[in-house]
């Protein structure tokens, strides 16, 4: 090769360096432009379906004189189900036990497209709570008991609305759920369980209660997940969970109860 065929060969390397360098920032930043465009469209598409459903909310609810504020969307990949969820002037937290933020959810299957929203459960969930306490007053004693936990009831089958009223509402909710820590008592866990039963039943209430029993020094005894007046208006069969060996023999070997 000579020399002239080298220095050609040489300017050429050079002139290809010099496009990719041109190149590569200018395809790097149409690659982001259209990422970006990506996002956007999405981010349209999302935020307007969260604003009519906001507005929604604000014209089925507006007899409250709440309005509400979008707060996430998320989208179940196993159900299909989309939920928008809120907070409102009323609820800036959410449920006013344990702060549920408000919720609409939308999906399709065979018969179309289905709507819910649980704000009749947020805005009835203090009220729903008081009409239990008189119950766990009288089986655990007042006093005695703590609440501490429990989860917010969705809709299923009932079409809550603004013309719902406490009544229908107390009689139609389903998997209200409940955590309850007892202070003392143990020995007489199974009368406790057996009155807020009889009470449940004769007002047609379910309840799902997470039950959990601690000394008077505070120590956890045992603990136990109840249906009671779920699915069977029957005598609840108890199987406590014991946080020790010593406390399984201590309260099994004591006689008291009849599981």
């Amino acid at each position: 090769m000579t020399t002239e065929e080298r220095g050609q060969e040489e300017q050429e390397r050079r002139q290809k360096k010099r496009i990719k360098r041109i190149l590569l920032p200018l395809l790097a930043l149409w690659l982001a432009v259209q990422l970006g465009k990506c996002v956007y469209r999405e981010e349209r598409r999302r935020l307007g379906y969260a604003h009519a459903v906001e507005q929604y909310m604000n014209r089925k609810y507006r007899k409250f004189g709440d309005r509400f504020q979008f707060f996430s969307e998320t989208e179940d990949e196993h159900t299909g189900v989309s939920s928008v969820k809120f907070y409102s002037d009323k609820f800036p937290h959410g449920s006013e036990y344990f702060h549920f933020p408000i919720i609409r959810d939308y999906w399709w299957d065979e018969n179309g497209a289905h709507y819910r929203d649980n704000y009749m459960c947020v805005r009835y969930q203090k009220r729903m709570w008081e009409a239990y306490v008189p119950l766990f007053d009288e089986a655990f004693g007042k006093g005695k008991y703590t609440l501490v936990g429990g989860a917010m009831p969705m809709p299923d089958w009932q079409d809550y609305g603004p013309e719902t009223g406490l009544e229908e509402y107390l009689n139609t909710v389903e998997n209200l759920a409940v955590s309850v820590t007892v202070n003392s008592d143990f020995d007489k866990r199974e009368e406790a369980i057996e009155k807020l039963r009889k009470q449940l039943v004769e007002r047609n209430w379910g309840l799902s209660l997470y039950l959990r029993y601690c000394d008077q020094e505070g120590n956890e005894i045992a603990y136990d997940w109840l249906k009671i007046n779920v699915y069977s208006v029957e005598r609840v069969k108890l199987d406590w969970d014991y946080k020790n060996a010593e406390m399984k023999e201590r309260w099994e070997n004591a006689g008291n109860t009849a599981e």
